[in-house]
């Protein structure tokens, strides 16, 4: 063991006197920092700011006599989470998974018992996650219908959620829903689109070529704000559409035109012997792009389709302008209060962190499912 980290250490550390003197330089520097932040974190920082505002960081401004419908859209969305987790890591290895869930379960019995719901809450959705995953490992036949799933449980939780109100739904539950949404309804707009570029019909062509270029050429506030206004102009007047179906109508559309790009360069990728080949055992045009050249597409793009969560993710600050309250307005509401004002440092490294987890989760599963692709065309 001793060997191998002096190896390690003077290949990557002081493998050239060059790299010897910026190890020597920043690795102390890097140590300083890190000790003035574990001080100013340990000692100095006010963390009662996240711990009396966590429900409106996590639900916003949802009716306080009404919280349990947003348990139960978390319980489900953490469901949702853990399945998709365990059909990408695809091992029989569950014992890491079933630790967490007993750990978590007992820091939420505890956290109860000293008042913190919320804080409970979230390690209770963090061990129905560990479990989901486990239960994979014994059900395999989930990872077939896993789309499936998620259409019915995002459904449900919009069910639950909507008697209380759709102008009431904020905070990270917000952020969460309108980035799964968006992701799961901009899939099929993009394939459409994609199959239109490269369609035959040159009006056809141009118009989803027109508006793919339209889309991407402009950034994705402009849209959330042309959506809020246009949306209803498109429905009857006494037909009311909420501010969060126009803002997700917006990603959708947004999103929907960089999904087609990302799918046409896969559809391009497949080689023009798989459709010769359809048409030769009498496939038609329909069954033979999306049985034959779909699936095959679908599988070269994946990674950037899982790449384009995160960025939807990190984008869905954006709908401030039409009066939302994301998880980082959530945030900023908390700092309006005279009271918290002089907290922006523990609520902003709050935020990050949030951030910073959500987003290494989607990375760690598109470079996942990209390495199970690698591994499967050897």
């Amino acid at each position: 063991m001793a060997m191998t980290i002096q190896r390690w250490t003077r290949y990557n550390l002081f493998a050239t006197p060059g790299s010897a003197v910026l190890s020597i330089v920043s690795i102390p520097l890097t140590i300083y920092v890190a000790f003035l932040a574990v001080r100013w974190a340990m000692v100095d920082a006010r963390w009662s700011v996240i711990t009396d505002n966590l429900v409106v960081l996590l639900v916003g401004t949802f009716p306080r006599d009404q919280l349990w419908r947003t348990v139960i859209a978390g319980a489900v969305l953490s469901l949702l989470v853990g399945l998709t987790i365990g059909v990408v890591l695809a091992t029989r290895r569950w014992k890491a998974s079933a630790i967490l869930a007993s750990v978590c379960l007992v820091a939420a019995a505890l956290s109860l018992a000293l008042h913190q719901q919320a804080v409970a809450g979230a390690l209770v959705c963090i061990s129905i996650a560990a479990v989901a995953r486990v239960a994979v490992t014994r059900a395999p036949m989930v990872s077939r219908g896993i789309g499936l799933l998620w259409l019915v449980g995002l459904g449900s939780i919009c069910a639950v959620l909507a008697p209380a109100g759709v102008s009431n739904w904020g905070g990270l539950l917000a952020s969460v829903l309108v980035t799964a949404i968006a992701t799961l309804l901009s899939l099929p707009l993009g394939i459409l689109l994609a199959f239109g570029k490269n369609s035959r019909y040159s009006s056809l062509r141009l118009a989803c070529s027109g508006y793919i270029e339209l889309v991407r050429s402009v950034p994705v506030i402009c849209i959330v704000y042309w959506a809020w206004i246009i949306v209803p102009l498109v429905f009857p007047p006494q037909f009311h559409i909420s501010d969060l179906a126009r803002g997700v109508t917006a990603f959708v559309l947004f999103y929907g035109a960089y999904t087609a790009e990302y799918v046409r360069a896969g559809i391009q990728g497949v080689a023009r012997g798989q459709s010769e080949a359809a048409q030769s055992l009498g496939f038609g045009k329909l069954d033979e792009n999306f049985i034959i050249v779909l699936p095959q597409a679908l599988k070269a793009v994946i990674p950037a389709l899982v790449g384009n969560v995160l960025d939807l993710f990190n984008n869905v600050p954006a709908l401030f302008i039409i009066g939302l309250t994301d998880f980082l307005k959530a945030g900023q509401t908390i700092l309006a209060n005279p009271q918290y004002s002089g907290s922006q440092y523990e609520v902003y490294i709050f935020l990050f962190a949030v951030y910073l987890a959500i987003g290494a989760l989607i990375s760690y599963v598109a470079r996942r499912i990209e390495a199970r692709m690698n591994r499967g065309s050897r």
